[in-house]
């Protein structure tokens, strides 16, 4: 197999690759029990689906990573088994949704979603009755091991004899896997010679076979089970054995690496052929980079350059919008200030309506003519009683008249005299004595006040007013 390996490897047939992975996983699982090995060549198999997009020997390997997993006890395989039986329900084969729901149904076992596992046996069942299918013993372990789980040693004793019953021409693993937990189960209830004889039987059954799994497992359960009925040199010579099994394996393991290294080294040569020939090519593609690269830094630039025009043809418009605006709003107020100073008549106006007017007349005038708004302590209580008027009635003469606040409205002056001021460029006064000069006591409500009502800070505007 590893020679099948190489040549596959060699002419990356990820096909053969799939296979062959699958079967040095099955391999190193079953004859070495090593499954530490196995699921690294498992993984393998994977990558190999993946890469010729075979869902379905994708989910048969998942379900035979996930049993490998299962060997260590390793709960985290969990979640391989409900993927693989994910795949098996969405393709509707038999023997792939049998084999995964009965994976499956040991992981729910074994973490303790007993409810969930019966559900998956009692499918698992079905598969039975409808024939073609053999494997009683495992049908029958896994009923016994949810019955022991269940605390029900009662049932769990007749479901392992009915195992052991069937067990026909099932595999060494099987057999092995149900002698086991059957000896686990009778050490427990403190039948301990029992479960020594089970024990002894089970490992003679390896021996007459190359299928070494369970094997170390077997061992180990004998030295607890002769350190319980006293025998500490049979305890001892059991515990010297499965140490011998675990050395196996770590030998095992190093073969395997030395055969890998071995391998990696063909690789390597053949690939130093295959190097000189992908030099020129990588050459020619460099200078092909190159080139897109250049054109690509012209299409920016060129790109660049067009935003930046459409930027600053963007920024005049929004100054000239701004500066229509302002020279409207100073020939609205110079007529509210003109309107103001005429005498007023009931007419067909109300009297408050005439307030109103008069005192935005004298507002304006303020502001216009004295520039009250330069000053940064101005409230409207103090304004109000310039005009001999309340605070109350000239904030609602200001929002009627505006649509603006106080604020907003002696802000907009305060905005007005400082872009006069920005604008210029005789006397270049510094931003930070524009904003003391009309009415800001702070630097930083000048900026975002200006930026609100400008669309841009105070520095942008000069540098655009210089431009222009």
């Amino acid at each position: 197999m590893e020679e099948a390996r190489a040549i596959a490897d060699g002419t990356d047939n990820h096909d053969a690759l799939l296979s062959i992975n699958n079967g040095m996983g099955m391999y190193y699982l079953l004859v070495h029990n090593d499954a530490y090995t196995a699921s690294s060549y498992y993984y393998r198999a994977l990558e190999d689906a993946k890469a010729i997009n075979d869902e379905r020997r994708y989910g048969i390997v998942l379900s035979n990573l996930a049993g490998a997993y299962l060997t260590m006890n390793d709960v985290s395989g969990r979640k391989l088994a409900e993927q693989s039986h994910e795949i098996a329900l969405k393709r509707g084969e038999p023997i792939p949704l049998y084999y995964s729901k009965y994976t499956l149904a040991h992981y729910c076992m074994l973490d303790g979603s007993l409810d969930e596992a019966d559900a998956l046996i009692k499918e698992v069942e079905d598969f039975h009755r409808k024939g073609g299918f053999a494997g009683e013993p495992e049908l029958y372990l896994i009923k016994a091991r949810i019955a022991e789980k269940r605390g029900n040693f009662k049932d769990a004793y007749k479901y392992y004899a009915l195992a052991m019953e069937h067990f026909g021409n099932s595999d060494t693993s099987e057999v092995s896997a149900t002698y086991l937990a059957y000896a686990g189960l009778l050490r427990h209830d403190g039948h301990i010679d029992s479960a020594i004889r089970v024990l002894e039987h089970g490992l003679g059954n390896l021996g007459d076979s190359d299928i070494k799994i369970h094997s170390p497992e077997l061992e180990r359960e004998l030295v607890l089970a002769y350190r319980d009925a006293g025998d500490y040199r049979k305890a001892l010579d059991h515990s010297l054995h499965y140490q011998s099994y675990q050395d196996s394996i770590f030998q095992l393991s190093r073969e395997r690496a030395l055969q890998e290294n071995r391998i990696r080294h063909e690789v390597y040569t053949n690939e130093r052929l295959i190097d000189e020939q992908r030099i020129e090519i990588l050459s020619v593609r460099h200078r092909i980079a190159l080139l897109a690269v250049v054109v690509v830094a012209v299409i920016l630039l060129l790109g660049l350059t067009y935003y930046n025009y459409r930027r600053k043809d963007r920024l005049y418009r929004a100054i000239v919008t701004q500066n229509r605006e302002y020279i409207s709003r100073e020939q609205m107020l110079m007529e509210q200030l003109e309107k103001a100073r005429k005498p007023k008549t009931s007419g067909s106006a109300g009297l408050s309506e005439v307030k109103a007017d008069d005192l935005m007349g004298r507002f304006t005038a303020l502001m216009t003519e004295e520039k009250l708004f330069k000053d940064p302590s101005l409230t409207v209580g103090a304004v109000a009683e310039r005009l001999g008027s309340n605070r109350t009635y000239l904030s609602r003469a200001v929002n009627d008249s505006t649509g603006k606040s106080f604020t907003q409205l002696v802000n907009d002056y305060r905005i007005r005299e400082a872009i006069a001021l920005i604008s210029d460029m005789e006397t270049n006064m510094p931003l930070k004595q524009i904003c003391s000069e009309v009415g800001f006591s702070s630097i930083s409500t000048f900026y975002s006040t200006f930026q609100s009502i400008t669309g841009m800070t105070p520095a942008r505007y000069r540098a655009q007013v210089r431009e222009l």
